[in-house]
């Protein structure tokens, strides 16, 4: 009997235990589904924010848009400063890679210039310039102001390679530039373009090696501000004159004074100057066109001397000119001369210089010599039966 009681307690244990297993897995159960209802409203409530936040926000700004409106098109000044700004990161990265490959291509046509073989050695710029190399036979370019008595030593950027003496061929104090020569150098001279090519807002580079060692060069970069541009200069005895030269905003100073302003295609498009840059703009500088250069260096090497006047015209004297008794008709003009400069043309007549008639072609020569380079005429013309009036600075002849 009491067996049998205690497996009927027993019994009643196991059920008993059954049935809490089953409600504790009930409630687990009930828990879990609580929790996960819990999560989903709490996402759903972070959702309802955040679309509100995005409502408000949105409204806000299309609101602000609509009050101060900016219109982004290809004729918009904002569109057109972002093209700007693109192109000038192309431009920019371009230029200082090519500016490199165009330095370590023009620096061996360059030498150092002192009147003391000592300069070279100092950490000073002073008493050292830039020369030029113009051509195979050892003719080199500098500033005038380089010119002395003592003399001239040239050093280049050959390795081991040593100073040499040269010897003064001649000068132009007007133009800032003076012609030594150096025996058996064996330099290349750098590439010139012509000059009347070039263009404003042209990107150009202006170097210098006044120490005849290339690391140590100078080299500025810019653009060209403007292109025939007359500056105030005085020669040799004195006289004020004009030159036209070429006005950059790459600067040119002590380290680069008798160098090259170059193109970006390595070519030399003018010799930079100290001197003329000093009737410049602030902030800008100024180069001797190419031409010019080339010009003064092939009549130093043929007289030694400053240029003659050259009026640069080439024709015959015509007669029975309405209003004129005579004229030179203009046939051909050389480049770069002072007609040339002054805008004169072929088939332009020319009447008088000064408001001295032209009679034949053997007066405009001879009252051309009574003046100098640099000087400014008026020449008076006839185009198209209209009279013109020009002043033009006198250049010098041109040697071929």
């Amino acid at each position: 009997m009491e067996d049998n009681n205690l497996e009927q307690e027993k019994l009643i244990e196991k059920e008993n235990l059954k049935e809490q297993v089953k409600t504790g897995e009930i409630r687990y159960r009930l828990d879990q589904r609580s929790r996960i209802r819990g999560g989903i409203l709490q996402f759903a409530s972070l959702l309802v924010v955040v679309l509100l936040t995005s409502i408000l926000t949105s409204t806000f700004v299309s609101r602000k848009i609509q009050e101060d409106s900016l219109v982004i098109d290809a004729d918009s000044s904002f569109s057109q400063m972002l093209r700007k700004s693109l192109s000038g990161f192309e431009t920019s990265f371009y230029d200082r890679t090519r500016i490199r490959e165009v330095y370590n291509q023009i620096s061996v046509s360059l030498v150092g210039v002192t009147n003391d073989p000592q300069n070279f050695y100092s950490e000073s710029y002073d008493h050292l310039y830039t020369g030029v190399v113009m051509n195979t036979e050892g003719y080199i370019l500098v500033p005038y102001s380089a010119v002395s008595p003592e003399g001239f030593y040239v050093r280049t950027d050959r390795e081991n390679d040593r100073i040499y003496q040269a010897e003064l061929i001649g000068g132009d104090a007007a133009l800032g530039l003076a012609l030594i020569r150096v025996e058996d150098i064996s330099l290349r001279p750098p590439k010139f373009s012509d000059s009347s090519t070039v263009k404003t807002a042209q990107s150009v580079i202006a170097m210098g090696n006044p120490f005849g060692d290339s690391d140590r060069g100078t080299v500025t970069f810019g653009v060209i501000s403007t292109v025939n541009k007359a500056f105030p200069t005085v020669t040799a005895d004195n006289r004020e004159v004009k030159v036209y030269a070429i006005e950059t905003d790459a600067k040119i100073n002590t380290g680069n004074n008798g160098g090259v302003l170059v193109n970006m295609n390595g070519e030399v498009v003018g010799i930079n100057s100290m001197s003329i840059t000093e009737g410049s703009e602030q902030g800008l500088s100024a180069a001797i066109t190419s031409n010019e250069a080339m010009s003064i260096t092939r009549s130093l090497i043929n007289s030694g001397e400053e240029l003659l006047p050259f009026l640069g015209i080439f024709g015959d004297v015509v007669k029975d000119l309405d209003d004129f008794e005579t004229g030179f008709y203009i046939q051909r003009i050389a480049p770069e001369g002072t007609a040339d400069r002054a805008g004169l043309r072929p088939t332009d007549i020319l009447v008088s210089i000064d408001d001295i008639p032209v009679e034949t072609a053997a007066s405009i020569d001879e009252y051309i010599r009574t003046r100098k380079v640099g000087d400014v005429v008026k020449i008076r013309y006839l185009r198209t039966n209209e009279v013109l009036e020009v002043e033009a600075t006198l250049y010098g002849t041109t040697v071929d």
